[in-house]
């Protein structure tokens, strides 16, 4: 049972680690939140900070699967040119599932089991 007005947290950033994405120091990501670059309490706005710093030393984004700044500025206007992941063909589960060898059995016999993923 949770306390009245308990949170769980869920992600802890603080400012060394947004410090450390963005190359900077803790101290010195303190001082440009409070500057107002950008708005400590939604994460939106930090990693759009840390990615203009990175972006612009010519890291890698944070966020963004290993796509290079260019590619980044080409997909913020909503269209993206990255094409989505193929989902993996589905199991053959015909057989029963067999709980003595952790798996299902193929074609209903005992030779050969179905990888379980």
């Amino acid at each position: 049972m949770r306390i009245k007005g308990s949170r769980n947290t869920l992600i802890r950033v603080d400012y060394d680690k947004i410090g450390r994405m963005a190359g900077v120091a803790g101290d010195t990501a303190k001082q440009y939140a409070h500057r107002g670059k950008y708005d400590s309490h939604s994460l939106d706005s930090v990693l759009r900070w840390v990615n203009g710093r990175r972006a612009a030393k010519g890291l890698p984004m944070i966020g963004l699967p290993s796509v290079n700044a260019t590619d980044a500025e080409n997909c913020s206007d909503g269209s993206s040119n990255m094409s989505p992941t193929p989902a993996p063909p589905p199991l053959d589960l015909s057989g029963l599932y067999d709980p003595l060898l952790g798996g299902y059995r193929v074609d209903g016999g005992m030779r050969g089991m179905a990888s379980r993923r």
